[in-house]
Parts: structure tokens; C-alpha cells; sequence
């Protein structure tokens, strides 16, 4: 079950978001995923029962670069900061993508490939993270979630806390 911790904003783990993937939800809207792939067939690998369906909305590049389905102006899109000009990561690394998903295709999911390894720099992320919480918190809920919901989501979360209460943005 996801775990309330502000207003509009829960933490869980990969079985809570696929069960909100499947049967929808009357009050979580959105999804950051931070898993190691963007793809939805990230779902059907972890248990292969799961069918999800998803459509994509665009893919940002570290680059800048975003493709998507010419959905340009919609409010998902806009409500995310491309955030490739300051990145460290090579131009053709996959920043984020997004999507809309899950049971009639009513959520609106952001997928964030982050590994779960000492190696990864989770800062190369943090803005688009940021954008996509606070953004869309103001018009819905948002679950952010990982695969065990251990560190990942810790993560990245933790610095949004302090961040929303301090006001260093």
C-alpha cells in the first residue's frame, strides 16, 4: 500500500504501482518511476502475468533531444522541464520518458532510468524528478516508487523534502 507523505505525494514500491498501473486509481494521477528501464516492459519482465498498456508521450534526452507521438502543447509535457542543457550525461542517454498508462491509459507515467548501483549519480536527475512531483502534485497525486522501494526512491525524495521546506531552488 503507498505510503502518504505529503499532500498528494506517496512513496511505495513496484507491487503497489503495478496495482495502480492495473486497476487504476481515484486518487493517485501520476507515476515517477525510477527503475532501471523507462520501457513498461519493465513490469511484464518483473512478472510476466502483467500486461500494461501505455502510450508514449515523449522521450527526453540528456542531449535535449525529445520525440514523442506529436502530442506537443499537452499539459504532461509541459508540466516537465527538459532539463538536457545542464546534464553531465552523454547527449544520447535517455533522461526520461513519458507516458500515458495504465487502465484507460488515465495516468499520466514518468519513467527515470536510474540503477540501483553505487556507481549511478542520481543528481544528473534530480531537476526532471523535481519538476515532475511538484508540477503535478498541484493538479493530482503523484506516486514515486522503485523496484523494492528502498533507496532509489529514498533518494531522490529526501532532497525534494528539503528542498520544498527551504526553498533553495
Amino acid at each position: 500500500m503507498p505510503y502518504r507523505v505529503r499532500e498528494n505525494l506517496f512513496i511505495s514500491n513496484i507491487s503497489d504501482a503495478a496495482e495502480i498501473l492495473q486497476k487504476g486509481s481515484t486518487e493517485i494521477t501520476h507515476i515517477l518511476s525510477v527503475l532501471s528501464s523507462v520501457s513498461i516492459s519493465f513490469f511484464s519482465e518483473w512478472r510476466s502475468n502483467l500486461v500494461i498498456p501505455a502510450k508514449e508521450i515523449k522521450k527526453v534526452y540528456a542531449g535535449g533531444g525529445g520525440g514523442g507521438d506529436g502530442c506537443s502543447g499537452s499539459v504532461e509535457e509541459d508540466s516537465i522541464a527538459d532539463g538536457g542543457s545542464k546534464s553531465p550525461l552523454s547527449p544520447d542517454k535517455i533522461l526520461y520518458s513519458l507516458e500515458y498508462a495504465g487502465k484507460d491509459l488515465k495516468l499520466v507515467r514518468m519513467a527515470v532510468p536510474i540503477r540501483d548501483m553505487e556507481s549511478e549519480d542520481l543528481l544528473d536527475y534530480l531537476d526532471v524528478c523535481f519538476d515532475f512531483i511538484d508540477r503535478n502534485r498541484k493538479e493530482g497525486s503523484v506516486l514515486v516508487h522503485c523496484f523494492a522501494g528502498v533507496s532509489r526512491r529514498y533518494t531522490l525524495f529526501i532532497p525534494f523534502l528539503v528542498i520544498g521546506f527551504t526553498g533553495f531552488r
